[in-house]
C-alpha cells in the first residue's frame, strides 16, 4: 500500500484516526489530492478567528452537541486521548486559502467555545490569559473571564494539543458533497430526513432546506457561511445559548412539533410531506417510501419511485423554484396571520389539546386547504377573524376532521377527505380575488424583508439598517450626516463583490436607544420581526412629522437617490431598486443594491466594507478591488 506523506510539525496521533466511514472515504480521495497533518489548537484558533473554517449549509447539520459532550471532548484533550481528526477541503479564493470543514464542525466549535469561556469543565473556565488571541480580545473587552479559571498549565495544555487534520483540494463542489455523503452514509445519529438531506442534490432539498431554515429563523444568504457564526445560526439547548430560541420557532411555538423534533429536522420532514402536496397532482401518500423516493434514495432498479422523482423535478422546473417558495410563503404568512387572529396556539386551536404531542397531520390538511384555495384557487381570505372561528374546534372528537394517529403512512385518500373537510369549514371566509397574483407580490415583499433581516445576522457585510433618515432630536430636520454615511454604505456594499446583492432597510431600528427614542418622540411601539431580533419601526411617522403621505416621503426618497453623487451606474441601479414594503402594518423601505460590472466610487472616494461598517480603500490598494470583480462570471 503507498503511504501518504505528513505534512506539519508532527504527526498526527495514529490512534486519532477517524471512524470506519471517514477512513474508508479518506481511502478513497487521490493521494496526490490529500494531505494530513497535526495543527495545534492555537494554530486552528487563529484561523478560526480569521474566519478560514467555513460550513456549507447544504449539507452541514446545525449546532447539536450538549455541553456533557463538549465537556467530554475537553477532558479527552486534558487526559492525553486522541481525539479523530478534522477533515476540511481547501478552497482558494480572493481572500487567500479557507477550508470548508466536511467533518468536525461539532468537535471544532466544542474547542473554540471552551476557549471563549462558554462553559466550564469540572466547575472551571479556560484561562484567557494563556493564550494570545484571547489575551488580546480580553485587554479589549470583547471577553471576560469567568471564574474560577483552570490552572494556567492546563489551559496551555489545551491550547498546544496537536489536533490531527486531513486536507484534501476538492477539484470541484460535487466532490466535496461526494465525501459529505459517503461520510455521513452510516447514519450515525441522523434521523431519517438529516440522512435524506445531507448532500443532496434534489431540487426539492434545496427547497425544503430554505423554506425550514425561514421559518426557524436561521436562514443565511448564503450557502456557505463562517463556522464563527453557526451559534448564531442554530438551536438552543440546555446550558448553550444560541442564536435561535426553540421555543420561539413557529413549531414548538404552536405545539405542531416537540422541541426534540425540531432539532431531530422533523420540521424540515413535515414541509417536504406538504411541498409534495403542493406540487403533484393527484396526492400520493405521505410516509418514509414517498420521501425517499422523491430524492432519490431508493433502489434504482425500482421504477415507480424514480418516476416520482422525475414528476417533481419536472414540476418544480415549470413552477419556478422561486416561485414555489414565493407561494409557499405567502400560504404560510396568511396562515400565521388567521392564527394570530385566533389568539391560540394551533393545536389548542384546532385540536382542542395542550402541548405535549405533536400533531403535524393536522397542519398538513390546514396548510393544504389554504393552498388549493388561495394559490389554485385564486381567492383571498376576506376575515381573518371568521376564518378563525371555522377552523376552531375542526380537529377535536366532536369536529369533522377524522385523522389517524400513530406512525405509518398517511394514504392519499385520507389526505384527500381531510384537506377537502378543511376547505369546506372555511370556504365562506375566502373570496374571489382577481388581482391575487398581485397581491401576492406585495405580501411576498413582506416575507423577502424577513428573509433580509434574518440573513443580516450572519452577512453584515452585506445590509444597513436605519431607523429612518430625520433626526432623534427636537428639530426632527433631515439628518444630512446620516444621509452621506448611507451613501457611502450603499458605494461600499456594492463594492463587496460581483456575485453579491446587497440591501439597505429604512424603518429598522438597530438599538434599543433608538426605540426608545422613536417611543418617547412619536408614540411609535415597534413590530417585532418573527425572529424576535429585530424592531420594525416604519417610516410612516416621519411622513407624519413631514406632514405628507407615505407615497410623497417614498417619493422624495426616490428622489433623492436619483439626485445623488453616487456613481451614475450604481445610482441607476440602486433608484430602479426601491420599494415600499408592508410590514404588518409598518411601512419600509427596502433598496436593493445590486452588484456593478466594475468597483464604484463616491465623492472620488472608494469604500467597502469591514464587517457592519465602511472603510476608505486606499489608491494602493485599488488594484485587489479590481481583481475581485475581474473574476469569471462577474457582471457584465
Amino acid at each position: 500500500m503507498r503511504s501518504i506523506e505528513l505534512v506539519g510539525s508532527a504527526p498526527p496521533r495514529i490512534t486519532g484516526t477517524p471512524g470506519a466511514h471517514t477512513r474508508a472515504t479518506i481511502m478513497s480521495i487521490p493521494l496526490s489530492d490529500l494531505s494530513v497533518r497535526s495543527e495545534s489548537v492555537q494554530k486552528l484558533y487563529t484561523d478560526y478567528l480569521a474566519d478560514r473554517f467555513s460550513v456549507n449549509r447544504r449539507y452541514q447539520r446545525k449546532l447539536v452537541w450538549t455541553v456533557e459532550e463538549k465537556c467530554d471532548l475537553i477532558d479527552s484533550i486534558l487526559s492525553d486521548l486522541p481525539i479523530p481528526l478534522v477533515l476540511v477541503a481547501e478552497i482558494s479564493g480572493d481572500n487567500g486559502t479557507s477550508y470548508e470543514l466536511i467533518d468536525g464542525m461539532q468537535r471544532l466549535n466544542a474547542i473554540f467555545s471552551f476557549i471563549e469561556n462558554e462553559f466550564d469543565i469540572n466547575g472551571q473556565y479556560f484561562d484567557l490569559q494563556a493564550l494570545a488571541d484571547t489575551k488580546s480580545q480580553l485587554d479589549d473587552g470583547k471577553f471576560v473571564q469567568q471564574e474560577p479559571v483552570l490552572p494556567r498549565d492546563q489551559s496551555r495544555k489545551i491550547a498546544n494539543y496537536l489536533l490531527p487534520m486531513s486536507v484534501f483540494k476538492a477539484s470541484d463542489p460535487e466532490q466535496v458533497d461526494k465525501v459529505f455523503r459517503r461520510i455521513n452514509s452510516g447514519g450515525r445519529r441522523l434521523s431519517g430526513q438529516e440522512l435524506r438531506q445531507v448532500g443532496s442534490t434534489a431540487k426539492i432539498a434545496q427547497l425544503v432546506r430554505v423554506i425550514a431554515s425561514e421559518i426557524r429563523g436561521d436562514s443565511s444568504s448564503s450557502d456557505i457561511v463562517p463556522l464563527r457564526e453557526m451559534p448564531k445560526l442554530s438551536i438552543n439547548n440546555r446550558h448553550l445559548a444560541y442564536g435561535v430560541d426553540v421555543d420561539n420557532i413557529f413549531w414548538v411555538q404552536q405545539a405542531i412539533l416537540r422541541r426534540i423534533d425540531v432539532r431531530g429536522s422533523l420540521d424540515e420532514q413535515l414541509i417536504l410531506d406538504i411541498l409534495v402536496d403542493c406540487l403533484i397532482d393527484p396526492l400520493v401518500s405521505s410516509g418514509t417510501y414517498t420521501r425517499d423516493a422523491v430524492y432519490g434514495s431508493v433502489d434504482v432498479n425500482d421504477g415507480a419511485p424514480a418516476m416520482l422523482e422525475r414528476r417533481l423535478s419536472e414540476r418544480i422546473d415549470i413552477y419556478g423554484e422561486s416561485d414555489v417558495r414565493d407561494d409557499f410563503s405567502l400560504v404560510y404568512e396568511e396562515l400565521r396571520a388567521v392564527l394570530d387572529v385566533a389568539g391560540d396556539k394551533f393545536v389548542k386551536h384546532v385540536v382542542g389539546r395542550s402541548s405535549g404531542g405533536r400533531y403535524p397531520r393536522y397542519f398538513q390538511a390546514v396548510f393544504l386547504a389554504f393552498w388549493e384555495l388561495i394559490i389554485r384557487g385564486g381567492l383571498r381570505v376576506a376575515a381573518r377573524s371568521e376564518a378563525a372561528l371555522r377552523l376552531r374546534d375542526i380537529g377535536t372528537a366532536r369536529g369533522s376532521l377524522n385523522i389517524p394517529g400513530g406512525g405509518g403512512d398517511w394514504t392519499a385518500e385520507d389526505k384527500r377527505k381531510n384537506i377537502d373537510v378543511v376547505k369546506g369549514a372555511i370556504r365562506d371566509a375566502f373570496e374571489t380575488d382577481p388581482g391575487s397574483r398581485r397581491d401576492a407580490a406585495q405580501f411576498g415583499l413582506a416575507s423577502h424583508l424577513e428573509r433580509i433581516l434574518q440573513n443580516s445576522v450572519t452577512e453584515q457585510s452585506l445590509f444597513e439598517l436605519k431607523q429612518g433618515l430625520l433626526v432623534l432630536g427636537a428639530t426632527r430636520e433631515f439628518d444630512e450626516g446620516s444621509w452621506e454615511k448611507i451613501l457611502r454604505s450603499i458605494t461600499a456594499i456594492a463594492n463587496t463583490g460581483p456575485d453579491n446583492t446587497g440591501y439597505l432597510v429604512i424603518g429598522v431600528a438597530d438599538s434599543e436607544k433608538d426605540v426608545q427614542r422613536i417611543h418617547h418622540l412619536d408614540g411609535i411601539e415597534p413590530v417585532k420581526s418573527r425572529s424576535g431580533r429585530f424592531d420594525v419601526v416604519g417610516i410612516g411617522r416621519e411622513a407624519a412629522v413631514r406632514g405628507e403621505s407615505l407615497k410623497s416621503y417614498f417619493d422624495w426618497v426616490s428622489d433623492k437617490l436619483a439626485g445623488s453623487d453616487l456613481a451614475s451606474d450604481l445610482r441607476r441601479r440602486v433608484a430602479s431598486g426601491i420599494s415600499l414594503v408592508d410590514y404588518h402594518d409598518r411601512a419600509v423601505i427596502l433598496i436593493e443594491i445590486t452588484p456593478s460590472p466594475q468597483p464604484s466610487f463616491y465623492k472620488n472616494v472608494m469604500y467597502e466594507r469591514s464587517g457592519s461598517g465602511i472603510q476608505v480603500v486606499e489608491q494602493t490598494d485599488y488594484m485587489r478591488l479590481f481583481q475581485r470583480f475581474a473574476r469569471p462570471g462577474a457582471v457584465k
